[in-house]
């Protein structure tokens, strides 16, 4: 399981007027710049443990001793779990508020449409491969069906002769329906 930044740790430690998904995108891009660009992929259980007391420690942890010479302060910023004795608690927002500063959706709803969209593009371009492969299929095959008509009987004995002019018949009479479906198609345009 990789190493959690000190700083993705922070649960709860929010920049003031940072809502849940602003604070998720900016903890998954440290977690990113961290590992290399390997994106996070525990967001599920993240959601889960994000409020058990293990994971959401109620004093803090002194990660100076990483960086020389550096404060709590200088490595993550004032630390706001504290509210200062008669200064209030700004208003929750609004579901509506909450909706219209995410965009209207949740993250999770976000990637959701981001993951069907590829999904599609990906099913519609193996779909026009595989028609265009068929269609490639479909002219080869009546490439080699005018090559067997251009074949010639004269040097054949009559039993042979017999097959490749039955064979024949068939090819042209499978081209006579195949361009008389095409004819209808010119009549309809």
């Amino acid at each position: 399981m990789p190493k959690v930044s000190p700083r993705v740790k922070r649960a709860n430690f929010g920049k003031s007027g940072e809502n849940d998904v602003d604070y998720l995108k900016r903890a998954q891009s440290i977690y990113r710049d961290e590992h290399k660009g390997v994106a996070f992929s525990q967001e599920d259980a993240w959601a889960v443990l994000r409020f058990h007391p293990k994971w959401d420690a109620p004093e803090q942890v002194d990660l100076t001793g990483d960086v020389p010479g550096a404060t709590q302060e200088d490595l993550f910023g004032h630390d706001a779990r504290p509210r200062p004795a008669g200064k209030q608690r700004p208003a929750k927002k609004t579901k509506s508020d909450a909706t219209a500063s995410t965009g209207g959706s949740s993250a999770s709803t976000q990637f959701g449409e981001l993951m069907e969209q590829e999904l599609r593009l990906k099913r519609e371009a193996a779909e026009r491969a595989f028609e265009a492969q068929a269609e490639k299929d479909r002219t080869l095959m009546r490439l080699e069906e005018l090559r067997f008509l251009a074949t010639s009987t004269k040097d054949l004995d009559d039993d042979d002769a017999y097959w490749i002019k039955k064979q024949k018949k068939l090819i042209k009479n499978k081209m006579r329906n195949d361009l008389g479906d095409e004819d209808d198609e010119d009549e309809d345009e």
